[in-house]
């Protein structure tokens, strides 16, 4: 009894790919061997892999069993050892998954997805963000990334989290930001005022622009700022793009009032109710803004902006330029077929 029990604790101090190796070996010497013994019973090496498997992980199905004495004593080590190894085999596993969910949970792997969006600050507009992009791209992965939560905020197959500061490279680089398709840097909700909360979205863009052009890339970032009066702060950080909440809202309130209904219509485009805004590239051979909105004319589509230019109503027979992408309004169903 004590030799057992020395052996199981043994067992369970291996190192998991020790005792998966430990484990298998047992498996296929104990195959082999009954095939050995007893060839009239076991006709097969196979024949001695389904006996083990089902005498180690069950209790037998009883189609095959050895009828010898030496078979017999061996089938009854094997159930002791075998049933104890896989016994702590399987908890290894079970502890091992248990582990990776808690440290994913508490955003402590690293992340090696590609062409994800990372979220930078977790507040409510970056909810709202998560669940529409989640509702609108089927294949998108999605990484949260927070300093202050203690573990993910979003349980979600598609969401991964990471904590830390969003302004460390060692954080970025959990977060695998490099291969990320864009990284949207959400305003803080717990600075004091909007000047405090655009300098810590600007030293976070700094850091991510930084650490990536160290390595030579280019990642695609883009930055809520509280104040647009502090947009000039962000001119050398070479942000691609910015969203201004406040503005924006108070804009939309004031055209809401002097043109009733252009909120609605601003609110359908926004929320994917019905028709939405998507982006496509120039692989048509189009070689004309005319040429390209008469095409998409046919198709109910509707042509409105190219890169961040929305006056190429002005300019229809000019060329469009290499590689510039195109701003296209319409419905689900029309985008998949173009």
């Amino acid at each position: 009894m004590i030799f057992f029990r020395r052996l199981f604790f043994k067992a369970m101090h291996m190192s998991s790919w020790t005792l998966f190796l430990t484990t298998m070996s047992l498996v296929l010497f104990s195959s082999f061997f009954m095939y050995y013994i007893e060839p009239e019973t076991f006709t097969s090496p196979f024949d001695g892999l389904w006996w083990t498997m089902t005498t180690v992980a069950t209790v037998g199905y009883g189609d095959l069993s050895p009828v010898s004495v030496s078979g017999k004593i061996f089938a009854m080590l094997l159930y002791v050892f075998g049933i104890g190894l896989m016994t702590v085999l399987i908890g290894k596993a079970i502890d091992t998954l248990s582990a990776r969910k808690r440290l994913k949970e508490e955003g402590r792997l690293t992340i090696t997805r590609e062409q994800h969006i990372i979220l930078i600050n977790w507040t409510n507009r970056a909810r709202i963000t998560l669940l529409e992009l989640l509702d609108t791209f089927p294949d998108i992965c999605i990484v949260i990334m927070d300093e202050t939560e203690a573990k993910t905020p979003f349980l979600h197959e598609r969401v991964d989290f990471v904590k830390g500061a969003p302004a460390s490279e060692q954080t970025l680089r959990q977060a695998n930001f490099l291969k990320a398709k864009s990284i949207m840097i959400f305003s803080p909700d717990h600075a004091p005022n909007a000047s405090t909360a655009d300098g810590l979205t600007l030293l976070i863009a700094s850091s991510i622009e930084a650490a990536a052009q160290r390595q030579e890339q280019n990642v695609y970032t883009i930055c809520e700022v509280a104040d647009s009066a502090n947009l000039s702060a962000f001119s050398h950080a070479n942000v691609e793009e910015f969203i201004t909440p406040n503005d924006t809202a108070a804009h939309l309130a004031a055209r809401s009032i002097l043109f009733n209904g252009s909120s609605e219509i601003i609110r359908q485009l926004t929320c994917s109710d019905g028709y939405d805004l998507y982006r496509i590239e120039n692989t048509f051979g189009w070689q004309t803004y005319r040429e390209a909105k008469q095409a998409l004319d046919e198709k109910g589509i509707l042509l409105v902006a190219s890169r961040h230019d929305l006056s190429i109503m002005e300019k229809l027979d000019e060329y469009i330029p290499q590689h510039a992408p195109l701003f296209i309004i319409c419905n689900e169903q029309a985008y998949h077929r173009l």
